[in-house]
């Protein structure tokens, strides 16, 4: 298993970061961190029937996007994260929390509701500016949901709907983070152009040996 390096400093663009197998650590803006990275080839972007049940399974959710600069991070909504985070036993501070939404690089957050108007997630995302260069990408980060759903196919279409709107928008890669099966995101690998970096380059998961 490959082992973690924490508190790599890059002068890189963000974009070349992510595509040198780098993912932002949670702590500190600007910081990086290298682990076995994945992603979305949108170039190759296909939905699926297992995708497409993921859609059905989750058809009674909406979600709406909002520019992170433009998202009210209340003290109720900490509270929430925080309660659910102690629920689903995930070692994750509040302090990272806050990091994450007010003092990072990360620009959009999607706020998921039930049909009765719950909050029943939200996903914090990086998306390319248009003046980033040749190269698009998107980066679904964080994803904190109401534990009443951790077993059921909402925290996968989570993940799923952000590759859905990065092919539309036309971006090249969506990053979906950490992939080191059998214990980290190993159902990553049914999500579209999948892809994961290993030994110095990005190959899709059939190849490893």
């Amino acid at each position: 298993m490959l082992k973690p390096q924490y508190n790599i400093n890059s002068h890189n663009s963000t974009e070349t970061n992510y595509q040198g197998g780098l993912l932002p650590q949670r702590n500190q803006a600007g910081s990086f961190y290298f682990e076995t990275s994945c992603r979305s080839n949108l170039s190759n972007f296909f939905l699926s029937s297992e995708n497409r049940r993921v859609l059905k399974k989750t058809d009674t959710f909406s979600c709406s996007t909002t520019p992170i600069k433009n998202f009210n991070y209340t003290p109720e909504i900490q509270k929430t994260i925080a309660t659910w985070i102690r629920s689903l036993g995930w070692d994750f501070p509040i302090s990272s929390v806050k990091t994450i939404f007010q003092h990072h690089i990360f620009n959009l957050i999607y706020t998921w509701t039930t049909i009765d108007g719950s909050i029943a997630a939200y996903s914090v995302c990086y998306f390319s500016p248009p003046s980033s260069g040749s190269v698009q990408i998107s980066h679904i980060a964080y994803v904190f949901y109401d534990p009443q759903y951790s077993h059921s196919y909402l925290p996968i279409r989570l993940v799923l709907q952000v590759i859905i709107d990065s092919h539309q928008q036309g971006l090249n890669f969506c990053y979906l983070g950490r992939f080191s099966p059998p214990d980290q995101g190993f159902y990553k690998r049914t999500l579209p152009g999948f892809e994961y970096f290993h030994q110095g380059n990005w190959q899709k998961y059939n190849h490893c040996s």
